[in-house]
């Protein structure tokens, strides 16, 4: 399971996007090879999310080696 460590703005890893991801191996491997500020793009986005079908959605683009992005942020 992914720990709570802070990346480079000192935010966690919301508890919706560690779970989404412990669900889906392909995806935590994805999320654990970026760079810290990949990671940190991926976090940021991930607060934006606001419902368990979007963080699925968002977390199963992670399992087909692509960085997701919500709302066109990224």
């Amino acid at each position: 399971m992914i720990n709570n460590q802070n990346f480079s703005t000192g935010q966690d890893i919301p508890l919706g996007l560690s779970m989404a991801m412990a669900q889906n191996p392909n995806a935590l491997n994805y999320f654990a090879n970026l760079s810290p500020k990949q990671k940190q793009s991926i976090i940021d986005n991930a607060h934006e999310i606001r419902s368990k079908a979007e963080m699925k959605q968002f977390v199963d683009s992670m399992a087909h080696n692509e960085i997701p992005k919500h709302n066109n942020i990224f």
